[in-house]
């Protein structure tokens, strides 16, 4: 057998290159795992024009100023002659296993597969395995080129699935579920290494340990929070029936907002805690409703580290105002690349009715005012606007309207609808799940694991679900962005999640607020 070796390093992050173990960065780990792999014959990285990677020796690198799927497959099929199988991998993961690699790479010969993967496993742990001629079938069916992902072999061929053979190494602890990615992409993730390697006393973990210490140590996969919902107003339009907010506030009655000057600082935090992160808009209360909305913003999207989500009720919003958000993501998308690998602007328009009259009965008046920003909002932001509804008990004909009604308006069909699960915020309102999707076996809170909601006044509560912080209640309180550090913020609620992971959900240090929670599992980002 003689293997080709592809390792993909472009549009690496500058963790890539902080040093990781015994003062080797993620790169050079990474090729030293992979080169023992059973029988590597050759090694190319695939690499940026302008990349440096003079601390590399003895392997051929290949620099472009623009790596696309399409140049990908070409090169290397341009690569493989000569050679019974092409393992292929990305630059920043060093902890690839070589016993497992030879396993994959085994059975693929064994049993002529055209490409062969690891199923349960976290990303970065196994290479994928290509068979000479498959990567010059994939340049051919691939339908839109664009950035190399770190799924790009398997988002092609499972378009044609049927047309290939494929083999899989099915982990025997399915991992899945934990989201993990075992590459230096990110500040997250590099502390995430980090993590495992004080697990492993400075040594690289091999698959088994990492199944060994997610099972053991879930708490070392708490690192850093990548979503901050921020409140950045305090009044809304509407009376919606299944919010709670106007429970705790007088909406109609409420116009403090957010300083735009103490806004921006705080977005310097984030980025300098976080690294990159998605923030929303807004944790309570309608944007639209601000008066310095633009600037807020505008402030978000020129960091190249953040991604703005903006959720409205569609309401109260001028047509220029969309145009001058539009003209600014369009001179945003000429600049250079940018951190944050998400749309630089996503929208969410809150409807949950296609039906006027239900409308009227959940959110109050502004059907047709809302209806319409959605359908303009959609033409001008196909790709990043959604529009939402929450599915509740008694509403699946509603629903099933709704999601109807979108499909043929939106410029994408489905793509562009979200029917999200109802949530009662542990019990203060009626519970009305249409269904339980909850999972079998209860697992830690994705929202203290990886969000931080935050009060116009700055206040962070544990968790959006504590409607008590939104009284003056203090007990469930982690600190506050204008008075504290984030580090010291987020620090505060290690013990919460550490007690989650110790499948301990009803202890007094929650106030019964995590007991009759049916969030957890949700994920944001």
């Amino acid at each position: 057998m003689n293997g080709l070796l592809v390792l993909y390093a472009s549009d690496l992050s500058k963790y890539a290159f902080e040093p990781v173990l015994n003062g080797k960065n993620s790169i050079i780990l990474a090729l030293e795992q992979a080169l023992k792999f059973p029988n590597v014959g050759k090694t190319v990285l695939l690499a940026d024009k302008n990349a440096d990677f003079s601390f590399l020796n003895g392997i051929e690198i290949e620099q472009r100023e623009k790596w696309t799927k399409r140049c990908l497959f070409e090169k290397i099929s341009e690569l493989q002659t000569g050679f019974d199988l092409i393992y292929f991998a990305f630059a920043d993961t060093p902890f690839l296993d070589p016993a497992l690699a030879g396993v994959i790479a085994e059975r693929h010969l064994q049993k002529r597969a055209e490409y062969s993967y690891a199923d349960g496993y976290p990303f970065g742990l196994t290479p994928e395995i290509l068979s000479p001629g498959t990567a010059g079938i994939l340049a051919k069916i691939l339908d839109v080129d664009g950035s190399v992902e770190k799924n790009i072999l398997f988002s092609v061929i499972e378009k044609d699935i049927n047309s290939f053979d494929i083999e899989v190494e099915i982990s025997p602890v399915d991992l899945s579920s934990h989201r993990l990615a075992l590459n230096a992409d990110s500040k997250r993730n590099f502390l995430l290494l980090n993590n495992f390697l004080d697990s492993c006393n400075g040594k690289i973990p091999a698959a088994s340990d990492v199944e060994r210490i997610v099972q053991n140590q879930p708490e070392i996969l708490r690192t850093l929070p990548n979503y901050y919902s921020i409140q950045v107003y305090g009044g809304c339009l509407g009376q919606c029936k299944i919010c709670p907010y106007p429970l705790f506030t007088d909406v109609k009655g409420r116009n403090d907002f957010l300083d735009c000057n103490k806004f921006e600082h705080l977005l310097d935090k984030i980025i300098e805690f976080s690294g990159d992160a998605v923030i929303n808009f807004s944790l309570w209360g309608e944007i639209a409703l601000h008066t310095q909305k633009l600037k807020l913003i505008e402030s978000v999207i020129k960091r190249s580290e953040l991604a703005l989500i903006i959720e409205t009720s569609g309401l109260g919003w001028k047509n220029e105002e969309l145009e001058n958000i539009l003209s600014l993501c369009n001179e945003l998308s000429c600049n250079a690349a940018r951190i944050n690998p998400l749309s630089p602007l996503s929208w969410i328009v809150s409807l949950d009715t296609a039906d006027s009259q239900k409308y009227t009965e959940l959110r109050g008046p502004g059907f047709a005012e809302a209806d319409a920003f959605a359908k303009k909002l959609l033409s001008m932001f196909p790709d990043d606007c959604y529009v939402q509804a929450v599915r509740t008990d008694g509403s699946e004909e509603d629903t099933e309207k709704f999601y109807r009604y979108w499909k043929d308006a939106a410029p994408n069909g489905e793509k562009n609808i979200i029917i999200q699960k109802y949530d009662h915020f542990c019990g203060q309102l009626e519970k009305r799940q249409a269904s339980d999707i909850s999972p079998l076996i209860r697992q830690s809170c994705w929202h203290l694991m990886r969000d931080m909601a935050i009060l116009i006044d700055g206040n962070v509560p544990l968790c959006r679900e504590y409607l008590g912080a939104l009284k003056g209640e203090t007990e469930l309180l982690l600190g506050n962005v204008f008075n504290d550090s984030l580090d010291a913020i987020w620090k505060n609620g290690d013990r919460y999640y550490r007690e989650h992971c110790k499948n301990n959900y009803t202890g007094s240090i929650f106030r019964g607020l995590c007991a009759d929670c049916d969030e957890y599992y949700t994920y944001n980002f």
